[in-house]
């Protein structure tokens, strides 16, 4: 920002003591308010919007600078104010600090000294307003708004989570593969008290059980073989900050019993330390199980309840159809960018295709069918068809009756080769994009006869 829109208050009752400082910012390119009393500073502070500022005198009649301080603070709690007074000790300099004064300067000053945390100031200022902007930008790109929806299933869906996102309880999120469980959790993250601190997401289907533990919780250099360094742990590196358990039935049943240690009493102790470390993180779990699988099935009880203070279930793409269109034309311009193409939509034939589809792998799946479709296309192509869709959409098309879906197994077959075609065969990328352990994916992959 310029100098002159960055505005200084000045507060003495000495007339030319104030008329030699406003000369002296003037002349430097400040914008300067004066004032000759509390009272007077008071006003112009509530009248003068943009002040950033104040430059108080300590000892003034009737107000000091000490009280002046306070109440210019309940008027404008972020602005800037620096004391200045002709007794200066150690013991005011301190004071002045305790009661939220930015610096401290004796009066006589070097005029050079005054310019100079004038201009740290600023530059704090300037500072502090990019974060603010950054944080806005995160929080557009990353909060709700993200979330391609119209539909009333899904507003629903925004009003639970948006409160949950004002409390610091732990939510748990229920959806199938794809629906969007991670960017919900994230917009959850950065709609809260906690958006300047980290985000850290584990899949707990995706990393092997013997090393889960020590990824979660930490390890001290030496604890077993190959821990050649201290490690800290994702609950560790997440403090004070979210951190996401991902497919959280996945995760053992031995291990679960020391999840729940952690979030009863909120410490943790790495492996091979004898001191815990205490933690302030929020826990947000996921799973693609429904709440009934998970209490019968995939988590003991009490780590159930202890982490579904506030559930959230999101619905599948099948039920929220009226959102293929947005959506549609949401990814045909990520891709279009991405593969320099000037697709315009479907043809609808081609959307009432989709309307009628169940979409298995959801969101995900629709996003991976259009980008699929949309960097194998002719450069001149601007309308998706249905003969488009052929070749990319899990169905057939028998001679007799039209277009008929495929059976649930060879649905599921073609999603686990279509995770593997689109990781180039990286069976662990694969389960990552399936929302899966990779033991999962090698018993699919046998029972499948998929090679």
């Amino acid at each position: 920002m310029k100098k002159s829109e960055y505005k200084v208050l000045v507060v003495d009752d000495d007339p030319e003591f104030v008329d030699a400082v406003r000369e002296l910012l003037e002349r430097s390119g400040y914008g300067v308010v004066t004032a000759y009393s509390g009272k007077e500073a008071l006003e112009k502070a509530s009248a003068t919007s943009g002040i950033n500022l104040a430059l108080l005198d300590l000892v003034m009649p009737m107000m000091d600078g000490f009280t002046l301080l306070e109440k210019l603070k309940e008027v404008a709690s972020e602005m800037n104010v620096i004391i200045v007074t002709g007794q200066g000790t150690v013991q005011t300099a301190v004071e002045a600090i305790k009661r939220g004064a930015s610096d401290f300067i004796t009066k006589p000053f070097d005029k050079d000294v005054l310019l100079k945390k004038l201009e740290v100031l600023k530059k704090k200022y300037e500072l502090e307003g990019k974060v603010g902007e950054l944080k806005q930008i995160i929080s557009d790109k990353f909060g709700f708004e993200s979330i391609i929806s119209s539909s009333k299933v899904m507003k629903a869906v925004f009003e639970k989570a948006t409160a949950a996102a004002r409390s610091d309880a732990p939510v748990f999120i229920v959806g199938a593969t794809g629906t969007g469980k991670e960017l919900l959790a994230k917009a959850i993250h950065v709609k809260g008290e906690r958006s300047g601190e980290p985000f850290l997401a584990v899949n707990c289907g995706a990393i092997p059980k013997e090393l889960l533990e020590s990824e979660l919780f930490g390890y001290k250099k030496g604890a077993f073989t190959g821990a050649v360094k201290d490690h800290e742990g994702l609950f560790i590196a997440a403090n004070k900050g979210t951190i996401f358990l991902d497919e959280i039935g996945e995760m053992p049943k031995d291990l679960q019993v020391r999840l729940l240690r952690v979030l009863e009493e909120y410490k943790v102790r790495p492996l091979g330390h004898t001191e815990e470390v205490p933690l302030d993180v929020r826990v947000i779990a996921a799973s693609n199980h429904s709440i009934e699988q998970l209490k019968s099935k995939y988590l003991r009880d009490d780590l159930f309840f202890r982490l579904a203070v506030i559930v959230i279930e999101l619905p599948p793409l099948s039920g929220r159809r009226g959102d293929i269109p947005l959506l549609v034309e949401t990814f045909i311009g990520r891709f279009n960018m991405k593969y320099s193409k000037n697709i315009k939509g479907f043809s609808e034939g081609a959307l009432n295709s989709l309307y009628s589809y169940e979409f298995p792998g959801n969101i995900r799946e629709l996003e991976n069918l259009i980008e699929g479709i949309v960097a194998v296309c002719p450069q001149d192509k601007e309308e998706i068809t249905v003969k488009d869709l052929k070749a990319h959409l899990l169905w057939h098309e028998p001679k007799a009756s039209g277009h008929q879906m495929l059976s649930l197994d060879k649905l599921e077959k073609y999603a686990f080769e279509q995770a593997l075609r689109e990781t180039s065969g990286n069976k662990s990328k694969a389960a990552e994009m399936l929302g899966i352990s990779r033991d999962t994916l090698y018993r699919k992959l046998k029972l499948y006869e998929i090679d």
